[in-house]
């Protein structure tokens, strides 16, 4: 029976659609964010993603519940938008992007790279053979009342699809998270643009006998925010035998976006990493905050302090030292 065929793809395809919608819903809050990291206009933040999540969530819902030419027409459309995230994110990595692209809100964070697009590629492929075997069956029922009907070979079906998409889901993750980063700040030195418009080179600037602590943000991330304002409650003790730096990656479509902070006392400076290319030669990954310091060597300490927890540990940890 053709739909037996469809079935292991559409149990994959159409709960991951209705996943993705959701979760964008329910971070609203990190629109701006994620068409930031799109490299997307972002004016109307909200909207553009909600309308975008309910989309998905409906494309989702009506592969499952519907049959028919209704079925065929959500399948072609899924297969139409998933080749458009393709390309948009095809086009983000180009521009330097290297941030949570948002696909499932705050669910997974999954940066902007190479990855990615062959992942988005793979799941318009599967969409487009999706398409071709719903055509083929459009008498068929609908997936739900043949589960009804037939549960057992159904069931079995879906199964194998959640079985393979779970082993290449997997894989991906060993691929992108499995070991320490692994920096080639030696071999590609790029420089960071100060908040006076001079370049620097924070290799050659922690070997003239200053750590560098280097604090890797992006603009509407909360967690920067507040790990901002520790850098500055503690910043004459940090200052004293370190240079403190927040790292904003900016490039062509990316929203720069550090205005000035307000707070009682001396305030970290800004830096700018053009195309995020010091982030790639440090090897940090998608999550903000992250803390990376820089040893009077020139080699970056590891591992990394990756989140909000790990990074006001690490300031503890060097403020604790000077005292």
């Amino acid at each position: 029976m053709m739909i037996l065929l469809a079935l292991p793809l559409l149990a994959v395809v159409a709960p991951f659609l209705v996943l993705s919608g959701v979760a964008k819903l329910v971070a609203l809050d990190d629109a701006p964010r994620t068409l930031s990291a799109l490299r997307l206009p972002t004016r109307a933040p909200r909207t553009t993603v909600a309308a975008v999540a309910l989309v998905e969530t409906t494309l989702g819902l009506l592969m499952l519940l519907s049959d028919g030419q209704t079925r065929v027409a959500a399948t072609v459309l899924t297969t139409l938008l998933l080749a458009g995230f393709t390309v948009i994110v095809a086009r983000a990595a180009t521009r330097g992007s290297v941030e949570d692209c948002g696909c499932l809100g705050r669910w997974d964070r999954t940066p902007v790279s190479a990855l990615l697009v062959r992942r988005n590629a793979v799941f318009t492929l599967a969409a487009v053979l999706l398409a071709t075997l719903c055509a083929t069956v459009v008498g068929a029922p609908s997936a739900l009342a043949l589960a009804w009907s037939s549960p057992v070979p159904v069931l079995t079906a879906a199964g194998a699809g959640w079985v393979l998409a779970a082993a290449g889901l997997a894989a991906a993750r060993a691929s992108r998270r499995g070991g320490l980063p692994s920096p080639d700040v030696l071999a590609q030195r790029p420089g960071l643009i100060r908040e006076d418009g001079l370049v620097i080179d924070v290799v050659t600037e922690a070997v003239r006998g200053r750590g560098q602590f280097l604090l890797f943000a992006q603009p509407h991330c909360e967690r920067c925010t507040r790990t901002t304002a520790l850098l500055d409650a503690h910043h004459d003790t940090l200052s004293a035998f370190l240079d403190v730096r927040v790292v904003y990656a900016v490039g062509t479509g990316q929203v720069w976006n550090a205005p000035a902070r307000a707070c009682d006392g001396p305030r970290t400076g800004a830096a700018l990493d053009l195309g995020g290319a010091l982030a790639q030669a440090l090897d940090v990954r998608a999550e903000r905050p992250v803390g990376v310091l820089i040893a009077t060597s020139g080699r970056p300490v590891l591992p990394y302090a990756n989140g909000e927890d790990e990074v006001a540990g690490l300031v503890d940890a060097l403020v604790a030292s000077r005292a």
